[in-house]
């Protein structure tokens, strides 16, 4: 049986309401933005927007859903890859869809999505370095080193987003990578 692809016209008018939301966003908060301001941002008719959406929540949730799969993806290739090789694509991934990030970064977007990227990351870093340093190792030191780190990375991709990507990315590459390094070392310090 053959797997309908959704047309072109529908892809390109869900991430046009995609964008405008993710940029309203970054100027008012979710309650306070309406299908009409989503439609004029989008130039689109209140019509269409209804033959995609529900409402407001729904774009959000839908937009939810798919960085959340997509980053997942990304993640899932972690252990087969060095750091800066899996920075890279984070970055590249990230400078994709930077108006998403300038949403998720931003002080007006509810924090679930981003509460949702953190729980994320934390999960799959905790898998990955559970898998590197073995069972026996301290879960306690494992569990702050891990929320350490990932809300460190959190930060510094944070401040290149709101900065407008104003370095490099292979300066922000070299600096999550080198960081990597004091982290494992403190790790490896700690093995009983």
């Amino acid at each position: 049986m053959a797997v309908k692809r959704p047309d072109r016209r529908t892809m390109k008018t869900k991430n046009a309401i995609f964008t405008a939301l993710a940029e309203l966003m970054t100027e008012k908060e979710l309650r306070h933005i309406t299908v009409q301001d989503i439609s004029d941002k989008a130039d689109i008719h209140r019509v269409t927007f209804y033959k995609h959406f529900q409402d407001i929540y729904d774009v959000y949730e839908q937009l939810t859903k798919i960085i959340l799969s997509e980053v997942g993806v990304l993640l899932t290739q972690h252990d087969e890859k060095p750091p800066s090789t899996f920075y890279y694509d984070i970055l590249n991934y990230v400078t994709e869809h930077a108006v998403y990030f300038k949403m998720i970064f931003s002080p007006h977007n509810t924090s679930r999505l981003y509460q949702n990227l953190l729980k994320l990351f934390i999960g799959y870093e905790g898998l990955f370095l559970s898998e590197q340093f073995g069972p026996d190792y301290p879960e306690s030191v494992l569990t702050c080193v891990i929320r350490y780190h990932v809300n460190g990375c959190f930060a510094v991709i944070a401040d290149w987003i709101t900065t407008g990507l104003e370095r490099p990315q292979e300066y922000i590459v070299k600096t999550l990578s080198e960081l990597d390094k004091s982290i494992y070392a403190y790790l490896r310090s700690q093995q009983t």
